[in-house]
């Protein structure tokens, strides 16, 4: 073999040596982007959607009525206490919250937002004064709305995505005093609800593939749930305001069933059900 030929052979295998250098350091040099919904949030939305799905079901028992559970129909009611530890870990392990919080309604966080800005001249013993009752549901409420609060506070996006929270309301709610959301939790009982509650494929599907364990469907029940946030986004834009077409079609299953009242908790047993309501 020649010399010049091994010189060549040295020199081409330097550059393509170079080359891989300088692709290795520019693979290095590019940042991944953060997904929006990192792990750390998803396994608290998981642990908080497992911690209302037992509430759910400790309802079932409770002699004073239910507040939460009302709201599904009975035959979920009484699949959803026959589900396994498993089985209810499976049903909250869901990209977005199984409870709403009545993010998609504007006009109702407009006049929280307004009820906050002239309470704040209220003394300190007054603002932080126990409000709501001593209930699970309430406590869980409160911790669910400061959780709210804080993904709103961090990125809008995320809270599209686990709340269906329009960049409006995300907004009012950031700018609300910490103090005024626990206020919020406590006096209105109606805020919390199962999410999506009348929609006729939803409950039923999770519950019942959740069940047997149908990892498949389970996970297409969970894009029925992603295609509910965007409908209900889609509704709380200003364009969908401006088309009657859409929005009423998209809003009243869910309006139906929470029927928001600015007004403090009551008891469930003088109150009519939702279902008695949109039966009329």
């Amino acid at each position: 073999m020649s010399s010049s030929y091994t010189e060549a052979a040295l020199v081409n295998d330097a550059s393509a040596h170079r080359i891989a250098v300088k692709r290795v350091t520019l693979d290095c040099d590019v940042e991944m982007p953060t997904p929006v919904l990192n792990s750390a949030l998803l396994a608290r939305i998981r642990q908080l959607n497992l911690d209302y799905l037992e509430l759910l079901v400790a309802e079932r028992d409770s002699i004073d009525g239910s507040t939460q559970l009302q709201h599904l129909p009975p035959s979920n009611r009484a699949a959803l206490g026959a589900l396994s530890p498993r089985a209810l870990r499976a049903l909250a392990a869901m990209p977005f919250s199984l409870y709403s919080l009545g993010f998609e309604d504007e006009n109702f966080w407009n006049s929280v937002s307004e009820g906050a800005t002239s309470s704040e001249s209220a003394l300190a013993v007054q603002r932080y004064a126990r409000v709501g009752d001593a209930s699970a549901q309430c406590s869980f409420c409160e911790l669910a709305l400061l959780h709210a609060w804080h993904v709103a506070a961090k990125d809008t996006m995320a809270a599209r995505m686990v709340y269906a929270m329009p960049y409006a309301t995300a907004r009012q709610l950031v700018n609300t005093p910490l103090w005024q959301i626990r206020c919020i939790a406590g006096s209105y009982g109606e805020l919390m609800m199962p999410r999506w509650p009348t929609n006729p494929a939803f409950w039923p599907d999770l519950i019942r593939f959740a069940a047997s364990n149908d990892t498949r469907r389970l996970h297409t029940t969970r894009l029925l749930g992603t295609q509910l946030i965007a409908a209900e986004l889609e509704v709380a834009c200003e364009i969908s305001r401006q088309c009657p077409r859409i929005a009423p079609s998209l809003a009243s299953p869910r309006l139906r069933a929470r029927k928001l009242q600015l007004a403090p908790r009551v008891s469930v047993g003088k109150k009519p059900s939702v279902h008695e309501h949109d039966s009329k």
